[in-house]
């Protein structure tokens, strides 16, 4: 007779099928975002249109995380994911064939929506199949499964976008709905009808909650872009963010039917681990904007060219994955942690001294140690996080836990875009002071470009103004590179301040064998 321990074939399905479905769309969302130019290019629009690309995406995901669970409930996990992953599939072949921008932002609002609710979908799944002994395993493959696409989606979109162009990356997003939606028909399991008292929820908080959500995240993603609050669209974004969180926070205390239940994230082991979540996302920046960055600023790479790149970051994450599962087992879950983020902090601190020269190779012992980091990092803190969660507390913990894992990469971005903005701004200006005709060095210097360009041009004024233009590009690169180090330079701040909630956790065994945890005779 089959007991809820043992794993059948349809159980192992359902898993795949749910953490599959988290990896495939989380790496669809990468796809656009590192080909971004070519789309802005092939829909003949500007820069500032196509950002919405990706910010009304991100947007529409807050919204699917939010309404998932009622959702899910109604539907049943099958039928949900049935559906949401057909609806991916229809926006991504209308995102290849958008003819405008406009086409363009609606579909992908559209696709936002329909992702955001695959991430809560896989947290349930672990749940549902691995929950008892198994739970450490299932969730450390839920970490993997958090952290891969941002190593491999760089590498997919760059070869991918090189070759075929940028409808192929949206091609590929529909081949990878349609895939999950036929498995989450056949191996996901749907109850007959739809559970009509599922919806008896705070519609109200849920609307609210995903306004918050949504508006903080066009603040975050358009701030820089705009100035900040000199734009008339942040202002009012900013208050309608202000009073949805106020409305929010007012129904939880007061509502009969709250979405969220406070009292978890108030306990030890679970409201320390989620903060360390959203600490561990603002810290990956490094990867998803820092690296990058400087090199298509400083050294003008493309897609392709940091496509291999981040080989160097996809490649040890994969082999990491039992040295991470072994380490939980013989030492205390701190230790792992500690161990993790301070793989992540010394990768990152490799990278401070950067300087106009860096390019790709030397960023690879960054991207190695700290992918590397990033799974000893989070396998642990959702092991613990998830250790004593009950049944009831299952809607909570995957709404806050998804929210917190979008979040606190929007939050890493929007901010630390900012400040490497400000600080480009500051070292130009510092630059730009301490450079001056009237010094020998820099006089030598000018005559010596001017000299360089005299065979190339005839008129001398025409050549001094290009020798300037070069020492002015010169300048303003240096600048880049120092405003790029004091970024590399905060986030090593950043995780280090993790350290403290490492220590608030308190003691956390080593896990058990699975033998041992279940009862059996090992």
């Amino acid at each position: 007779m089959t007991t809820p321990n043992v794993l059948t074939p349809s159980k192992v399905l359902f898993l795949l099928t749910g953490l599959a479905g988290s990896l495939l769309i989380s790496l669809s969302a990468q796809l656009p975002s590192a080909n971004i130019a070519d789309i802005q290019g092939g829909l003949f629009s500007t820069p500032d249109e196509a950002s919405w690309i990706l910010t009304v995406y991100s947007m529409a995901s807050f919204a699917g995380i939010v309404t998932s669970g009622p959702l899910i409930r109604f539907l049943s996990i099958g039928r949900y994911l049935t559906v949401s992953a057909s609806t991916f599939t229809i926006t991504a072949l209308a995102c290849a064939t958008a003819p405008n921008i406009g086409v363009m932002i609606a579909t992908r609002t559209i696709q936002g929506f329909v992702a955001g609710g695959f991430g809560p979908a896989a947290f349930v799944a672990v749940f549902m199949v691995t929950g008892g002994p198994r739970l450490p395993f299932g969730v450390t493959l839920l970490a993997f499964v958090l952290l891969f696409p941002g190593s491999i989606g760089p590498v997919l979109a760059g070869f991918v976008e090189d070759s075929l162009g940028w409808q192929m990356l949206f091609l590929i997003q529909a081949g990878f709905g349609a895939t999950l939606a036929l498995a989450a028909w056949a191996w996901v399991p749907r109850q007959p009808d739809p559970d009509w008292s599922a919806l008896k929820t705070d519609w109200i908080a849920v609307v609210l909650l995903s306004l918050a959500l949504a508006t903080l995240m066009l603040i975050l993603s358009q701030g820089t872009r705009r100035f900040w609050f000199e734009s008339e669209i942040i202002v009012w974004c900013g208050a309608a963010c202000i009073a949805a969180w106020a409305g929010f926070l007012f129904l939880v205390r007061f509502s009969p039917m709250p979405i969220i239940q406070p009292r978890l994230l108030a306990t030890r082991n679970f409201g320390i681990p989620i903060a360390l979540n959203l600490v561990f996302r603002v810290g990956l920046v490094v990867t998803a904007y820092l690296v990058p960055q400087f090199l298509a600023v400083v050294q003008g790479y493309q897609p392709l060219e940091l496509a291999e790149l981040f080989l160097w970051a996809a490649i040890p994450q994969l082999l990491a994955i039992p040295l991470v599962w072994w380490l939980m087992h013989c030492f205390d879950m701190r230790v792992v942690m500690a161990l993790g983020l301070a793989f992540c902090a010394v990768g990152t601190a490799l990278a401070v001294g950067g300087t106009g020269l860096y390019a790709a190779e030397q960023f690879r012992p960054t991207l190695v140690v700290f992918a590397i980091g990033q799974l000893l990092f989070l396998g642990p803190v959702l092991v613990i996080g998830t250790s004593s969660l009950k049944p009831a507390d299952l809607p909570t913990a995957s709404v806050v836990f998804n929210i917190a894992t979008l979040g606190g990469t929007t939050l890493g971005i929007g901010l630390v875009s900012h400040f490497v903005t400000e600080r480009e701004k500051f070292h130009s200006s510092v630059i730009t002071e301490k450079v001056s005709l009237y010094n020998a060095l820099d006089a030598d210097r000018l005559e010596t470009l001017a000299g360089g360009l005299a065979s190339r041009l005839v008129d001398d004024n025409g050549t001094t103004a290009r020798a300037v233009a070069l020492l002015a590009s010169i300048a303003r690169r240096e600048a880049w590179v120092l405003a790029f180090n004091d970024g590399f330079l905060l986030i090593v701040g950043v995780l280090l301040i993790g350290a403290i909630g490492i220590v608030a956790i308190g003691r956390s065994p080593p896990l058990r064998p699975l033998s041992v945890a279940m009862g059996e005779i090992p």
